[in-house]
């Protein structure tokens, strides 16, 4: 049973008549025909009883009002804006004349001797008032007066004919009646016990509505701060970062070991902040939403092999056996599950960073292979580690923000105690499940379960570490610099001179142009994206305008999906403040090493255009 939607100012009373009236009004709907066909049946008794012309004048009255009345409640138990109080008060005044006619007749009955006739318009009738009961809608006043005028002048004519029989017939009439009134009050009571829970259901649902919406606008609220705060914050952590790795070139230049020492320091607190900021930042974003899983197939072997070598170095410096294990080869099928690239290797370096972290000795093992057969169709990835184990009471509270097991001292070298959390929340958004296993003294055991891929090519395994940075590794590559802080520009503008880049700066696409029409033609764009005034996308359209499709890094504090989709559609490559030098060293060698075709082309164009040397110019050029 639906209930209508409130109205403005409703209160129970007039909720309950609301129900009462849609009940009323489709229990009404169903009982025109059959009730025409029980007057009919009750006329004619009436006639061979020899009540002829009464019978059918009664038959007429009867036909008239039951019409009146079937109209009204179609016409108005529908209207949500009707006082439905008024509505019952009609439908049982139509329902009182109803009784009115009844009882009329039933004088001009009994004026004959009780014949066969008699009973069966008695038992007739009262199926008829038995279904008066169901036309109510719950209401019980109407139904009484209905019930007494119809009912009770039928009772009162028997008794009236003063024999045993036709007494009991009578009295057996009255306690009918007063049965079908006692159910109506139970329906009557159960309804507005139902109306009364549906309105606190209501109470609690919008209650419960309001504390969710809060809470999402609370969420919003974070995600926007930390959106918002996120350039402003990141700033000084990119310069900081760029000079670290200028300082970290010049030490290795100049063989200081005090300054080499203080460069590798700097960049060891620089990794723990953008680390912590990172961490902060992708909370937000999952939790907002603002992640994507771009599902493709990817060969899990590839990406393993990958995240290995990248904490190879670290294992062996920590005194630990960083581990491989996959299925040997050949397999009938290869291990291709079907997931996000970025994402999984983004949960695999948690896990991976994680056990390292937190293994003293021994080894930490990355495992693939195909799930058991009760899990068709799945693939498993685990990582296991021999470290110290976590209690069964905290092996739910590790994926908790913020909760760490022994590190009262909230030591920095271990984290926020986010990695955890980011790995759940990324494996439900990949679909995959997430199992810890775990004893104290014997290690940890951490597995994902991915839904199996259809076999096909699969994607690329996502770049692994950084290459290292030497000086002079991007020796003559032309590079635009655009940035509207001053002191960035300074730092990004020394540390590409130290790689050997011939840089121009400028705060603007304005400034910008005038570098290009002073002659410099630059290889490679590097433009923030936030500037004053303008975007680094515009900037980046305007210079290309000019130039052509040259290539482009974007560099921006902004985590915002769309921002970075609309970047990579357009053709740049994208950095996330605070860009650490090797990050940015690494980019532009790859973008060097793809313009060297094109350098030799156009070093080839550019001889066929110059006159052919004497014969003794060119031998003594070879």
């Amino acid at each position: 049973m639906s209930v209508d939607p409130p109205l403005p100012g409703d209160p129970l009373a007039v909720r309950i008549a609301r129900e009462h009236l849609r009940l009323a009004q489709r229990q009404i709907g169903r009982i025109p025909l059959p009730y025409l066909m029980i007057d009919v049946f009750l006329c004619w008794l009436l006639v061979r009883l020899g009540l002829g012309q009464a019978a059918l004048a009664w038959f007429a009255a009867l036909v008239v009002v039951q019409t009146w009345r079937w109209r009204y409640a179609r016409r108005h138990g529908a209207d949500t804006q009707a006082d439905p109080a008024r509505v019952l008060q009609r439908l049982a005044s139509f329902l009182l004349v109803l009784g009115v006619l009844r009882a009329v007749m039933v004088p001009l009955l009994f004026m004959q001797p009780l014949q066969y006739e008699h009973f069966m318009f008695t038992l007739v009738y009262l199926g008829m008032i038995a279904g008066a009961s169901a036309s109510v809608g719950g209401e019980l006043r109407p139904f009484l007066l209905y019930s007494l005028l119809a009912g009770g002048s039928l009772a009162m004519g028997y008794m009236l004919q003063a024999t045993a029989e036709s007494v009991w017939v009578g009295v057996l009439i009255l306690s009918l009646i007063a049965v079908l009134g006692a159910h109506l009050s139970d329906q009557a009571k159960g309804m507005a016990r139902f109306v009364q829970l549906v309105i606190d259901n209501e109470r609690l649902a919008t209650s419960l509505r309001r504390a969710r919406d809060a809470a999402e606008a609370a969420s919003l609220s974070k995600t926007r701060f930390f959106a918002a705060a996120s350039h402003d914050l990141r700033q000084p952590l990119h310069a900081l970062s760029i000079n670290a790795t200028t300082l970290e070139l010049l030490a290795t230049r100049q063989g200081d070991p005090l300054i080499k020492e203080l460069s590798h320091s700097i960049n060891r607190a620089l990794g723990q902040s953008n680390g912590l900021l990172d961490s902060l930042l992708e909370i937000s974003r999952l939790d907002a939403q603002a992640v994507k899983a771009q599902l493709q197939s990817v060969d899990l072997a590839g990406v393993l092999t990958s995240v290995h070598g990248e904490f190879a170095a670290l294992a062996a410096y920590n005194g630990l056996a960083l581990r491989l294990d996959l299925p040997a080869q050949p397999q009938p099928l290869p291990l291709l599950a079907s997931t996000d690239p970025l994402l999984l290797r983004r949960v695999l370096t948690n896990l991976v960073g994680n056990a390292l972290k937190f293994t003293s000795r021994g080894s930490v093992t990355l495992r693939a292979g195909w799930a058991p057969a009760a899990r068709h169709g799945r693939l498993t990835i685990a990582v296991v580690d021999t470290g110290p184990g976590i209690a069964e009471a905290e092996q739910q509270r590790v994926f908790e923000e913020f909760y760490q097991i022994d590190n009262a001292a909230r030591d920095r070298n271990l984290g926020l105690g986010l990695g955890l959390s980011i790995v759940q929340r990324t494996a439900r958004l990949l679909g995959a499940g997430l199992q810890l296993d775990s004893r104290l003294g014997q290690g940890t055991t951490v597995t994902l379960d991915l839904p199996a891929a259809a076999v096909g090519p699969p994607a690329a395994c996502p770049a692994a570490a950084p290459p290292a940075v030497e000086a002079g590794m991007l020796q003559g590559l032309r590079v635009m610099l655009v940035d509207d802080e001053a002191e960035i520009r300074h730092s990004l503008q020394g540390l590409l001179l130290q790689l050997g880049c011939e840089v121009r700066c400028a705060a603007g696409q304005a400034q910008a142009m005038v570098q290009l029409d002073a002659g410099f033609v630059p290889q490679v764009l590097l433009v923030d994206h936030r500037l004053r005034g303008e975007r680094g996308t515009e900037v980046i359209a305007g210079l290309r305008a000019r130039l052509g499709p040259v290539a482009a890094v974007l560099v921006t504090g902004d985590t915002e999906p769309a921002l970075i989709q609309a970047a990579r559609e357009a053709g740049h490559q994208v950095l996330h403040k605070p860009v650490q030098g090797p990050v940015l060293a690494g980019v532009l060698l790859d973008l060097q090493r793809d313009l060297q075709p094109d350098l030799q082309q156009d070093l080839r164009q550019d001889l066929r255009r110059r006159p052919a040397l004497p014969p003794v110019l060119q031998s003594g050029n070879d």
